[in-house]
């Protein structure tokens, strides 16, 4: 809820909305030899100026972080644009513009009642210079935040981030917790279906809530859905292991799936993956031709898949009750250096950097990661030798594999 823009406006509002009252209840805090120094009439013309210049700098922000996500979109790929709407910066800074305003507004509207005498006035007026004040911070911050927003440096190191935490995540905690449903197992037969209220994305799976589900029906629940799927309405999203529960436990398991109209970072490392995908296969296109920029990438989801190798936290999973299918590492690799290699086929350059890539995971990683990275480098040079014309790119190609 903290990412959502409006969530973080209505917060910062009524705490503006409140400190105009507050100022006129700590009015008997103010010496009367204070107020006639400073004059009542002294808060007027700051408030006037606050309420114009904070509705003029709102909307030139607006407008600056709108451009700023069509640019991104444009250049690095539609789903960038869903990192930039989660930025918790500008969300802030905004928030302070808009609740400066409606402070400024709303002093301005009690100014002319009977609540604010002389004292509380100059108790106004410190509140103001305290507002003016986190505005000239916020300000600072903005220009400084201006200086990336919507670059491919900063675009790339969101979106690192945020596939960083989820990939750690469920390296630490296989199955978020749950039993891992081995590769082709069928869920048991009969039982009650837990079904989707609508179509769309699957963003979280609530294994703890599914886990107290479980007791409560003294069974077992078996989810038929990973995270990043679409289903339809009606689709099974999880089994219980019993024909006879009740009906508020049936209600109760819908709200352990997030089922809404787009994929987030959160629980889905896939879909943090897939975005940077995006953005080196963008660069490769022939309107763009920047491989540079994909090499750049390749080097981040070398770094980056080597975190879904982490050894796991604890000796076990944590919801005995509950079984999920675990995030095969082929898919971490169909999602990135599968797709680069096939639109990089013809680029030397980019072909080295997948190999390398490739190679620092095989041998920094072990097990199934290490085994997938290797089945990557053979495809990706399957790619590159088909796709390259010249004969000592091939070979070079072939040498660099070799040693790697």
């Amino acid at each position: 809820m903290l990412r959502l823009l409006y969530v973080r406006i209505i917060l910062i509002a009524a705490l503006s909305l409140m400190s105009v009252p507050l100022a006129a209840l700590l009015g008997d805090l103010i010496p009367p030899g204070l107020a006639d120094r400073i004059g009542a009439a002294a808060v007027d013309p700051i408030l006037a100026t606050l309420a114009t210049s904070m509705l003029a700098v709102t909307t030139f922000s607006l407008t600056v972080m709108t451009g700023a996500h069509r640019a991104a979109w444009a250049q690095w790929g539609p789903r960038t644009h869903v990192i930039l709407k989660d930025d918790t910066a500008t969300h802030s800074i905004l928030a302070v513009f808009v609740g400066a305003y409606l402070f400024a507004m709303s002093g301005m509207v009690l100014r002319r009642t009977p609540i604010f005498g002389e004292q509380e006035s100059v108790a106004l007026f410190a509140m103001t210079l305290l507002v003016i004040a986190l505005i000239v911070v916020s300000i600072i911050r903005w220009i400084a935040h201006l200086e990336d927003l919507g670059s491919f440096g900063e675009t790339l190191a969101q979106v690192e981030r945020r596939v960083a935490v989820s990939l750690r995540t469920l390296a630490q905690t296989p199955c978020y917790g749950a039993n891992a449903l081995t590769e082709g197992a069928d869920l048991p037969a009969g039982g009650q279906p837990v079904r989707a209220p609508r179509a769309g994305y699957v963003q979280q799976i609530f294994t703890g809530m599914l886990q107290e589900l479980a007791q409560q029906a003294e069974t077992q629940v078996y989810v038929a859905v990973s995270v990043g799927d679409y289903v339809q309405e009606g689709q099974d999203l999880a089994r219980f292991n019993t024909g006879n529960l009740d009906e508020e436990v049936a209600k109760a398991a819908l709200r352990a799936f997030a089922v809404e109209g787009a994929r987030t970072f959160v629980q889905d490392p896939l879909f943090g993956l897939s975005v940077l995908g995006d953005m080196a296969c963008r660069a490769l296109s022939p309107g763009i031709n920047d491989p540079s920029t994909a090499i750049t990438v390749i080097d981040r989801l070398s770094s980056l898949l080597l975190l879904a190798g982490a050894e796991p936290e604890g000796d076990g999973p944590t919801y005995d009750r509950v079984w999920l299918r675990p995030l095969p590492p082929e898919a971490l690799f169909a999602e990135t250096f599968d797709r680069i290699a096939r639109d990089g086929a013809g680029n030397i350059e980019v072909q080295l950097a997948v190999q390398r890539a490739l190679a620092a995971i095989l041998t920094r990683g072990d097990g199934e990661l290490a085994q997938a990275a290797r089945r990557s480098a053979a495809r990706s040079l399957a790619r590159g030798i088909a796709g390259l014309s010249a004969a000592e790119d091939r070979d070079r190609l072939e040498r660099v594999s070799r040693g790697s």
